[in-house]
């Protein structure tokens, strides 16, 4: 197959559809798909199938992919007794686990997080409840002690920003406002599949508005590579998002919006050029 994109740097493999809080900055809280949220505004509780998991796990390897891997999407990974034993499986693969959470599963299990410790390169540990820095420290001592064995970095609620799908909120640490003209990297970064299979061009693609397929039906490999994928990437990478309505709309800004222009820069003209030519050409 003719590779004319970089490998993904990230591979998120959604387990499951459920997560126990409702945060005022998700997008699962204003989900219309159906998919987690039911038209009574109830949780829809299903899974995705062990071996279809494992089989994603099987292709990513096999494309030569090495890099990091986690089970969550828009959802609780912890919710799924699987999530260790899928970790383990990646692991074997070579590929490198890693994971976000709310805590709330681990809290009161220490079995669990040893054992997420030990198979997890680093976990995210979203802290929503401080009421003040104070109370911020000390939650974060408390996970660094829970989690004693892997790197423990930390999601905080007074750092969130808007998403496509979810309003302004005033708690949010910045303004919503979209970049329709602006260059974006974010569909390069990560191959997602949510728990029915389904392809999500980006994280801000809850209702499917690409149409990429299921990874049910084809393989990983063939949808990033789709002749579809590589043109609405290289439509993105000239600033083309105003030809996408979902990109249009998106509040996501442009990679020198980062506080790191240089870095930036180089990081464009290095996507830029395998862009351009096939893999392993040059």
């Amino acid at each position: 197959m003719r590779r004319t994109l970089p490998m993904f740097k990230k591979l998120i493999i959604e387990l499951q559809s459920n997560c126990n809080r409702d945060c005022f900055f998700c997008s699962r809280r204003w989900d219309k798909s159906g998919k987690r949220l039911g038209p009574d505004g109830k949780r829809i509780i299903r899974s995705m199938p062990t071996e279809s998991a494992l089989r994603i796990l099987d292709q990513a390897s096999s494309m030569g992919f090495r890099g990091y891997t986690t089970f969550h999407l828009f959802s609780e990974p912890f919710l799924d007794k699987r999530i260790i034993e899928m970790a383990r499986e990646a692991e074997k693969r070579g590929l490198r686990p890693y994971e976000h959470t709310n805590g709330d599963v681990l809290k009161h299990n220490d079995a669990l997080c040893k054992a997420a410790a030990e198979v997890f390169e680093y976990i995210v540990v979203g802290l929503y409840d401080y009421e003040n820095e104070s109370e911020l420290a000390e939650e974060k001592r408390f996970w660094r002690q829970k989690l004693q064995g892997t790197r423990v970095l930390f999601s905080e609620v007074g750092k969130v920003t808007p998403r496509t799908l979810t309003p302004y909120d005033p708690r949010m640490a910045e303004n919503k406002k979209t970049y329709p003209g602006c260059f974006c990297q974010e569909p390069l970064l990560r191959l997602i599949v949510q728990y029915d299979g389904t392809i999500a061009f980006c994280c801000e693609d809850m209702k499917d508005d690409f149409g990429f397929g299921s990874a049910f039906d084809a393989s990983i490999e063939e949808i990033w590579y789709s002749e579809r994928h590589v043109r609405i990437v290289k439509d993105l990478k000239q600033g083309l998002r105003g030809k996408y309505p979902l990109c249009a709309g998106c509040p996501i800004p442009p990679i020198h919006h980062t506080g790191l222009p240089r870095i930036a820069r180089g990081l464009r003209r290095r996507l830029t050029s395998l862009i351009k030519k096939p893999r392993g050409a040059g």
